[in-house]
C-alpha cells in the first residue's frame, strides 16, 4: 500500500520544526538568518513574525 503525503503538510512541519530551532537560538539568529536569506542586497529583510488568527492580543487595554 502506497502512502500519499501532502506536500502542503510536510512543508508546514518543516516551517515550524524550523521556527521552534530558532525560537531556541533566540530573536537575533532568526534575524540573522533571515539577512543571510535575503538576496540581492536591495530587497527588504527576509524575516516573518508568525500570528495566529483569532489570538487574542498580548496588548493590555
Amino acid at each position: 500500500m502506497t502512502t500519499n503525503t501532502n506536500p502542503a503538510k510536510e512543508s508546514l512541519r518543516q516551517e515550524q520544526a524550523e521556527q521552534r530551532e530558532a525560537a531556541k537560538r533566540g530573536p537575533d539568529a532568526e534575524l540573522d538568518k533571515a539577512l543571510k536569506d535575503t538576496f540581492p542586497a536591495s530587497d527588504p529583510i527576509a524575516a516573518q513574525a508568525p500570528t495566529k488568527p483569532g489570538a487574542a492580543d498580548d496588548k493590555a487595554s
